[in-house]
């Protein structure tokens, strides 16, 4: 607890000349714990998916793989670390790491091309797991407005998306390459992000939020090379509507639905590597403020 100076008032000129640096320091190191305090946030998702993707090696042709029809790739389940802490009255410090994982698995009546490759007719597998394709979010919110008895907050941050998309199959007797995966972190760059986010409770314990983020890198040079300047175009995106229940001051629950889209365009003299993917699900968390 912080020392009170009303507790210096009985105390005489000379005391009290000596007790306040001390009080004035207790109570500054005070202010910096409450700054501190932080809010930890597990949860898990589970989300339906779609879209497609295309990864072209030198001259070799690319195969547009559906993920959800070619690939047999209908779900993706996700695991996020979030935590944030207050800075100042109205503002806020968000972190968040997300890791994804895509299996699934169809049969190839014809080959397909993929990073080069020749895959032979037979089970292709969709082999990205949670490791292989994960996001880095840092952001800073502001209260911008005050909406009934909520409050609607902007945010300013980036993301930087980590995918290493990695298929096991046959690979032809007659292919040209023999590796199917492709990294598309390697020409990765942070992305900018805006969001929108309300917050309205709903009577002492249950909440309803939403948020909305969106970002979008232009064509730009990724400062890398592969046959030449490699150029990257991406785009995020995700929505989110959820109901928290406050079960005591530290503990929180929530059950939430989302949407998100990642695309990512990759283009170089020897390389043409797309990703679209999108995913609608659920998802529940459990936040611990300390």
């Amino acid at each position: 607890m912080c020392p009170s100076l009303a507790h210096t008032t009985r105390r005489g000129h000379r005391r009290r000349a000596l007790a306040l640096p001390l009080l004035a320091a207790a109570s500054l190191g005070c202010g910096r714990l409450h700054a501190a305090d932080w809010h930890v946030t597990v949860a898990a998702e589970q989300g339906w998916v779609g879209g497609w993707i295309r990864v072209r090696e030198n001259d070799v042709p690319a195969t547009r793989l559906r993920l959800n029809g070619d690939l047999g790739v209908n779900h993706m389940q996700s695991l996020r670390l979030l935590a944030w802490t207050p800075l100042g009255d109205a503002g806020e410090l968000h972190l968040g790491l997300t890791a994804h994982r895509l299996d699934g698995s169809a049969l190839l009546a014809a080959p397909v091309y993929f990073n080069g490759t020749k895959v032979a007719p037979g089970r292709l597998d969709t082999v990205t797991h949670f490791q292989d394709f994960i996001e880095l979010d840092a952001s800073y919110w502001r209260h911008l407005a005050d909406v009934g008895r909520g409050s609607v907050w902007g945010s300013l941050g980036a993301r930087y998306v980590m995918l290493n998309f990695r298929l096991d199959g046959t690979i032809a007797a007659d292919s040209v390459g023999h590796e199917l995966k492709e990294d598309f972190y390697v020409q990765e760059l942070p992305v900018p992000m805006l969001g929108l986010h309300l917050r309205y409770p709903l009577g002492d314990a249950l909440q309803l939020t939403a948020d909305v983020n969106w970002g979008r890198l232009p064509w730009v040079n990724s400062l890398r090379t592969e046959g030449g300047e490699v150029r990257l175009a991406q785009t995020n995106s995700d929505e989110r509507v959820a109901l928290t229940y406050r079960w005591n001051p530290r503990w929180q629950f929530t059950a939430y639905a989302f949407h998100t889209e990642f695309a990512q365009d990759e283009r170089s003299r020897e390389d043409g590597n797309v990703v679209y993917l999108h995913d609608t699900g659920v998802g529940l968390s459990a936040e611990y403020a300390f």
